[in-house]
């Protein structure tokens, strides 16, 4: 079943996705960027907040911006982890640098690895590459994101036919996808027709813009338009296209 995943910035935000029905929360800070990392200390809050209710996962940062480094303790009670890759697309051992920068999330926090769509202007590697690189780092999720939120979508770079054989791709890995990218719950019929396994958002559940705070009532929304898609048990698209992965 597709589960709802709410990025927040602050312990009292992650109260208000659970209060709206999150199914996880994500961890980041959104005038960073698209995964900014947040303090350590905020992650320590939100963990202790949600008590074990839900997954917790944490953005780490672009491993572009130089490896920074993080306490192990910070990521106890933390459920997944993830660096962004952009402007990594030029760097010839972007491979071993991205690996090494995982090595610091611990065992028992699981690696998701990050796929920017806008990859022309996120600057990141290719998805076969990214898809190829994840077995090294032993990721369990692919995190369909967009790098620059200027309102351009998922979908603006996806074709519903293209995100169906990603993720169909993906699936055949062994891995979850979990779609992001400034969606909307116009947005969630399309995703979940093309197998997503987690909708991620941010901007969708506040009350303004991304780096406004998340509310409750908008969460609660988006939850159950989700579960109104699920319930309708939507047909998932067929596709042959595979040209993504050439």
């Amino acid at each position: 079943m597709t589960q709802l995943l709410v990025s927040v910035r602050s312990a009292e935000e992650a109260s208000a996705a659970l209060a709206g029905g999150a199914d996880l929360i994500d961890v980041k800070e959104p005038s960073l960027g698209s995964l900014g990392a947040a303090d350590p200390q905020v992650w320590r809050d939100v963990i202790q907040m949600v008590r074990a209710q839900v997954p917790v996962s944490v953005a780490l940062g672009e491993i572009s911006d130089g490896e920074r480094r993080f306490d192990a303790d910070s990521f106890r009670g933390a459920s997944m982890a993830k660096y962004g890759l952009a402007n990594m697309a030029d760097s010839a051992i972007w491979m071993s640098l991205a690996a090494r920068a995982y090595e610091q999330v611990p065992r028992g926090c699981a690696r998701v690895a990050v796929y920017y769509v806008d990859q022309s202007r996120a600057k990141c590697p290719p998805l076969h590459d990214v898809l190829r690189w994840s077995g090294q780092i032993s990721a369990t999720t692919i995190l369909f994101d967009t790098l620059v939120k200027d309102g351009q979508t998922l979908f603006d770079f996806f074709t519903p036919s293209e995100l169906t054989a990603a993720i169909a791709t993906i699936h055949e890995a062994g891995m979850k996808v979990a779609c992001g990218g400034s969606l909307t719950a116009e947005h969630f019929a399309a995703a979940i027709s093309a197998g997503a396994d987690i909708l991620a958002v941010r901007g969708a559940a506040c009350e303004g813009s991304r780096t406004s705070r998340v509310n409750r009532e908008r969460v609660r929304d988006l939850k159950a338009k989700l579960n109104s898609f699920v319930g309708e048990g939507k047909v998932h698209y067929a596709s042959n296209d595979k040209s993504r992965f050439a």
